[in-house]
């Protein structure tokens, strides 16, 4: 029985964790225990099994509790760390297991108390910049195991001096896309969504490296084509979102719609799509591919990270350039040619990712260290 202490950042809907928590779901009680820490308290709290214990950092707590913490630390106190010794020192976890690039400072204090590390890496280069030069050598050579949910990554990791690495791309729960044709239509009803329309998704936090700023000049491209464009994703209120706003409002796009995380209806509304694009600069596996293949939607992305890994013929398009009239041609072909993309193939090939597969697969990684 190996014992794990995730380490996580938000608990929250970001794609590198809903993954941890799929896999929490699903694995093996009798071969691993688990607890968890989430240095924030997100949505996602409330999903974790009730048989996972839970710790957060005391700046993140109650009002009372968090005001002593910030004034123990301003004497001095370590007080962030003194927190994760004793939720070590009560757990007695065989791993830690740093979930994202953002939990790898955690490697030395780890090394510290003699506890061995697994790191998982969800990201590429622009996060990388999130820790410094020493965290990122540290976790890679300290590490038993490294994760990468591409080849790309696995492949950066044992540049930087990985011992182990192991290939595993993102799970998603398959049993769980359900779609009502009913709901459906209420969504494109309220949305305004023309009858003929062709509606083409993209989902994901509203920042720059998602290439919101692009979204509304893709749509301005395709102005001569019946089409509706939805950006499903949380955004913070940053001056990017305020100028994207104000882009879609000059430009005279009603035909663009912006919705928060859908957890009740996310399926509904990528049932709702015709087609997903990808819009983002740098990508490491957006596990929406794997989503929308299940519903045999066709893809469109950057020719780059996960989605080269990801798309074959007949399953979407990909764009060498992301730019307003690359995605113009990658989608005209989608939608002048839809018998060219087979719903089956899309379908086949995202059951590769299921859970009942994928995380077999992670505990085997896990238990054979």
């Amino acid at each position: 029985m190996k014992k794990i202490l995730f380490f996580t950042p938000y608990g929250s809907f970001t794609g590198s964790e809903v993954v941890l928590w799929t896999y929490l779901q699903k694995f093996d009680r009798s071969r691993l225990q688990a607890a968890l820490y989430s240095d924030q308290t997100g949505p996602l709290i409330r999903e974790l099994p009730g048989d996972i214990p839970w710790f957060t950092s005391p700046f993140h707590r109650g009002q009372a509790e968090k005001y002593y913490a910030k004034f123990a630390n301003a004497l001095g106190v370590s007080v962030y760390e003194n927190n994760i010794r004793k939720i070590q020192e009560k757990v007695r976890a065989d791993y830690w297991y740093l979930n994202t690039v953002l939990m790898f400072p955690m490697s030395r204090l780890a090394e510290q108390m003699g506890v061995k590390v697994i790191s998982h890496i969800h990201e590429l280069h622009s996060s990388f910049e999130s820790i410094s030069y020493d965290e990122m050598a540290h976790a890679m050579r300290y590490s038993e195991l490294v994760i990468g949910v591409t080849q790309q990554i696995c492949d950066l990791a044992a540049v930087m001096e990985a011992k182990r690495t192991a290939l595993l791309y993102p799970v998603v729960d398959l049993s769980r896309n359900q779609v009502s044709a009913g709901r459906v239509a209420e969504l494109r009803r309220s949305l305004n969504i023309a009858p003929d329309a062709f509606v083409w998704t993209m989902v994901g936090t509203r920042i720059y490296r998602k290439g919101i700023d692009l979204f509304p000049f893709i749509a301005q491209a395709l102005a001569d084509r019946p089409c509706h464009f939805i950006w499903m994703g949380n955004s913070k209120p940053t001056g990017l979102n305020y100028l994207v706003e104000s882009q879609v409002r000059a430009l005279n796009l009603p035909n663009v719609s912006f919705v928060d995380v859908q957890t009740d209806d996310y399926y509904n509304y990528l049932g709702l799509s015709d087609g997903l694009v990808m819009t983002s600069r740098e990508e490491p596996f957006g596990k929406i591919m794997t989503e929308a293949a299940s519903l045999g939607k066709p893809l469109v992305a950057p020719n780059a990270g996960g989605a080269r890994e990801f798309i074959r013929p007949g399953m979407g398009e990909l764009v060498d350039y992301p730019a307003p009239e690359t995605f113009r041609e990658a989608m005209i072909r989608v939608m002048d040619h839809p018998a060219a993309y087979d719903p089956e193939l899309l379908r086949e090939k995202s059951g590769e990712f299921d859970v009942t597969i994928q995380s077999k697969n992670w505990e085997r990684a896990i238990l054979q260290l």
